[in-house]
């Protein structure tokens, strides 16, 4: 049904370009906008997590070698590619109503223009980015778009995989954010609980909290995680168990 209200959407705003009016176009193009980005995210919904991203051995945000649950680019992407489109539209909206002596309207456009404009301005400084969960010898280190932490492996009591990945301190964590208020768009914990968004991050929920579980009962183990061959064995497990899934699903044939 989503999907269906925003091809009207999209529906929409063609029949107000078709019109032919300046100001019809202009909100035809803003209507059909909407719907296009609706469209991306319930394509994105259906998709990506069928199709998550692989684990990776890689470099956390301290310099330390870490097994990483990376989120997938698309949502920095589609926000940064959306902002940007809706600025630059009110931008020429507003420089078509200061043409035709609309003043207010103009002002009003510029105005909520460059507000859209302000979120970009970290993006461009290469402040924000997809990230992951950095799983190190030390502890764990968080990365998603503007938001930042880092805890140690002693810090950490449990983890529960639910809706996300939710983990039980001894302490809160240390914060590491990029932003105060921009690019935080995931749900926040409280005190003494940290929460890893589930959206779009490699291996899902039963696959971080088997690792982190791993790290706090085992310390000995903890040193190893970071390793190719546990990356490369850990890749396998969830292969297998989509490619099971997937075939389960599957009708019988007679």
């Amino acid at each position: 049904m989503l999907a269906l209200a925003n091809v009207v959407i999209v529906l929409m705003g063609i029949g107000l370009v078709a019109l032919g009016e300046l100001g019809q176009v202009l909100g035809g193009v803003l209507f059909a906008l909407f719907g296009l980005a609706g469209l991306s995210m319930v394509g994105a919904d259906l998709r990506l997590p069928r199709r998550r991203p692989v684990l990776e051995l890689g470099t956390a945000p301290s310099g330390a070698a870490a097994l990483v649950f990376p989120y997938s680019r698309f949502t920095v992407l589609q926000s940064g590619i959306g902002t940007s489109v809706l600025a630059l539209w009110c931008a020429v909206s507003a420089a078509f109503a200061a043409i035709g002596g609309h003043r207010a309207g103009a002002l009003v456009l510029g105005l909520v223009g460059l507000g859209l404009a302000v979120p970009l301005v970290p993006l461009l400084r290469g402040r924000i980015v997809a990230g992951g969960l950095y799983v190190t010898a030390v502890g764990l280190e968080f990365r998603h778009e503007g938001a930042g932490w880092s805890v140690p492996w002693d810090a950490i009591r449990g983890v529960v995989p639910r809706d996300h990945v939710y983990l039980s301190l001894h302490r809160d964590p240390d914060r590491h954010d990029a932003t105060r208020i921009m690019w935080r768009r995931g749900p926040r914990g409280g005190r003494l609980l940290s929460v890893v968004p589930d959206r779009y991050i490699a291996g899902g929920p039963a696959a971080i909290a088997m690792v982190v579980a791993r790290g706090v009962t085992q310390p000995e183990q903890r040193g190893t995680l970071a390793q190719a061959h546990v990356v490369k064995e850990l890749n396998e497990l969830l292969r297998d168990r989509v490619s099971t899934v997937v075939g389960a699903r599957r009708p019988s044939v007679p």
